[in-house]
């Protein structure tokens, strides 16, 4: 049996779902306090303020978890914080997808998720690097970038998920699907493409499977490769996606791999776990086994990864 925790940094995004970080922050703590559990509590002030506080409480040794309470921006930033420390860490998801949360079957009930960390039951799962950057879910090339590069912050508070759909519709026709190269595992891919998601998860988005074949702790990245050149082609396996059909088509490619290189003549955005990082080229490898999640796989709700 697992032993439960007794001290907890809790770091929390509260413009990540305002509302709900409003409603039931100190009943989490008070939750977590009931449990026999110290908590400190910090609320961020902007970006990368989290992936600071984390790498100091880590640094500390005064706490045994730090948890990340948010959605994927929050605990991409925490994640890269702890990394490389052999420190545990937690996911309260209070975020609009929530895709690591889902992929580990936590809760997406915030009290169901605490009472998790607080059994202390964990599980071990690889970790990306792409450019030095630690992702959990995947980094995606081309067109969920730029359109993650042109969603509306101050929408995105309001509106949530359906902040990026509204950006993607704008961005169909006004984005220049410029080529993309790989080289995998050292070898040059005979075909270019003008999308692709490297995936350490099977989760595209919260709920939806480009790599349904991928596992958080094998090792390895799924990488799903579209090269197709017609928008009206990108927009009916977009509509597949979304309606959670098998992406089969003679425009894309699976493959894995544990290395892989993208580069471009022209520019192509990138981003990780839902967060514009740049432009290509980019380098990704896994590292496998490398961070320690608690409070995982306690999930019985319907939202939780058994059901998608």
């Amino acid at each position: 049996m697992a032993d439960r925790v007794k001290q907890i940094k809790l770091i929390v995004n509260p413009n990540s779902q305002r509302m709900k970080v409003t409603l039931f922050l100190q009943s989490i703590v008070t939750r977590f306090e009931k449990g026999g559990c110290k908590v400190d509590v910090y609320k961020t002030g902007g970006g990368g303020d989290a992936t600071d506080v984390a790498r100091e409480a880590a640094k500390s040794g005064d706490y045994e978890v730090v948890v990340a309470g948010g959605g994927d921006g929050t605990v991409n930033e925490v994640l890269n914080g702890l990394m490389p420390n052999p420190i545990k860490m937690g996911i309260l998801p209070l975020g609009t997808s929530n895709g690591l949360a889902r992929e580990l079957n936590i809760s997406l009930n915030p009290f169901k998720a605490v009472d998790a960390i607080l059994n202390g039951h964990s599980t071990k799962i690889d970790v990306g690097i792409a450019n030095g950057r630690y992702f959990g879910i995947m980094v995606g090339c081309g067109f969920d970038a730029y359109a993650i590069e042109k969603t509306n912050l101050r929408l995105k508070r309001f509106a949530g998920k359906y902040s990026y759909v509204f950006a993607a519709i704008k961005s169909l026709y006004r984005y220049k699907s410029n080529r993309i190269r790989l080289i995998v595992d050292g070898q040059p891919l005979d075909e270019d493409a003008v999308f692709v998601v490297v995936s350490n998860a099977r989760l595209y988005g919260g709920r939806y499977r480009l790599t349904p074949n991928a596992s958080v702790d094998d090792g390895m990245l799924d990488v799903f490769v579209y090269k197709g050149r017609s928008i009206y082609r990108f927009l009916y396996l977009a509509i597949k996606m979304l309606m959670k059909r098998q992406l089969d088509s003679s425009d894309t490619v699976c493959l894995r791999a544990k290395n892989l290189l993208l580069y471009a003549k022209d520019r192509v955005p990138y981003q990780a776990d839902g967060d514009a990082l740049g432009e290509l080229p980019v380098q990704i490898h896994i590292l496998p086994l490398a961070l320690e999640i608690v409070g995982t796989g306690a999930a019985e709700d319907a939202e939780s990864i058994k059901s998608n």
